[in-house]
């Protein structure tokens, strides 16, 4: 077996020249819509305005009030520097997750398999970094509060509680956490939490709390169903009729099946049981999410490395074309974006909730694999 073949292999230079060159694309874009948001988040925490306000329109700021004092710094700096910067950095954030995603993978990836999975995600990476979303971050973020749960428990609590003040669906990794028992990191998350919390109110004191949670409640009705939500509310609202209260059983018959799954492959394959937690919570950030945007399926990424090894490494004929069919169908999603066809035709397969159905497929078709493609974790030397 090649070294180009050899299991074990994480994320290397090409992945991350590849992620780099789309962010120089990127970087110096007129395009800032999301961006904006931070930036100018950043500056009202330099003069000390409020974060919160209603003529911000379609794109308030909808973080904790802590965060608006961590974009201090960007929004110190003019709009297009900003910008480069924030994309610059994004890559990188991005590319620390995919090396994570491919730790977590079952089988763990060989070399072969990066630029698959590269071209799988391209068009959630092209989008995050076009419109300079914060999701890399977040991402790469909650990653390394997974892996360092035991060995640093309060480093691991404090990138949680930046991801949970930044987007409280990354809640979902409790479930995790306290099955796997790891009580310092979570007494670890509560301190930060608190700490965080309190050290954005000698600036805008409770009154922002209250804002920011009034935005939320405010904001998340009318979003549910927007196009560019793809989660499992957003699929309910495009395909099962009956209000409020179809919608949420259904949003729970997805998530009890997703965590059935979860729970069998972990069950099956225990040794490698806090992986396929991981992988399932990542997934769950952007499925069970109210708000799930479609770049937020990029956290799928550890799922569509272990379907690319069971594609070609599964232990049986029927899960290997399972795999495969899976992946086709993700890449037939990647084709429909809005630079290969008419922005008419994408709006239109956005409310079919395309990203939505083929990222439900992927999570629970590449947790079933999982148990079927189990092999050893990969070696510290391999990483």
């Amino acid at each position: 077996m090649t070294p180009f073949h050899a299991p074990g292999r994480l994320p290397g230079v090409a992945p991350f020249a590849l992620l780099l060159a789309l962010a120089l694309m990127n970087a110096a874009a007129v395009r800032t819509n999301d961006f904006q948001v931070f930036h100018t988040a950043g500056a009202r925490a330099l003069r000390g305005e409020s974060l919160y306000r209603t003529e911000d329109g379609r794109f308030p700021f909808k973080y904790a009030p802590v965060v608006g004092l961590l974009l201090a710094p960007v929004g110190a700096l003019p709009l297009r520097v900003a910008k480069a910067a924030w994309v610059l950095a994004s890559a990188l954030a991005v590319f620390l997750f995919l090396r994570e995603a491919a730790r977590l993978a079952s089988p763990p990836p060989t070399e072969c398999l990066h630029l698959l999975a590269f071209l799988l995600l391209f068009p959630y990476v092209w989008h995050l970094f076009s419109l300079g979303q914060i999701d890399g971050f977040l991402l790469a973020g909650i990653a390394l509060s997974e892996r360092w749960a035991n060995r640093r428990p309060i480093l691991s609590g404090l990138l949680w509680a930046l991801a949970v003040l930044t987007k409280p669906p990354y809640l979902v990794f409790l479930l995790v956490a306290v099955l796997a028992r790891e009580w310092p990191r979570l007494l670890a998350l509560g301190g930060w939490l608190l700490a965080l919390t309190l050290a954005a109110l000698p600036m805008w004191g409770l009154g922002a709390l209250q804002s920011w949670w009034a935005l939320l409640g405010q904001s998340t009705p009318d979003l549910l169903c927007s196009a560019q939500n793809q989660s499992l509310w957003a699929m309910a609202c495009r395909y099962v009729p009956g209000g409020m209260g179809a919608t949420v059983a259904t949003v729970a018959l997805g998530t009890l099946a997703l965590a059935a799954v979860a729970c069998w492959a972990a069950w099956a394959a225990p040794a490698n049981a806090r992986g396929t937690g991981t992988s399932a919570a990542l997934a769950a950030t952007a499925l069970v999410s109210p708000l799930g945007w479609w770049t937020n399926f990029l956290a799928l990424a550890p799922l569509v490395y272990g379907l690319l090894g069971s594609a070609t490494l599964g232990r049986t004929r029927g899960m290997r074309l399972l795999a495969a069919g899976t992946l086709l169908g993700l890449a037939a999603v990647g084709v429909l974006t809005a630079e290969l066809i008419s922005r008419d035709a994408f709006v239109w397969w956005l409310r079919q909730r395309h990203y939505g159905l083929a990222g439900l497929a992927c999570a629970l078709v590449g947790l079933a694999a999982r148990p079927s493609s189990y092999s050893q974790p990969m070696t510290t030397s391999s990483m």
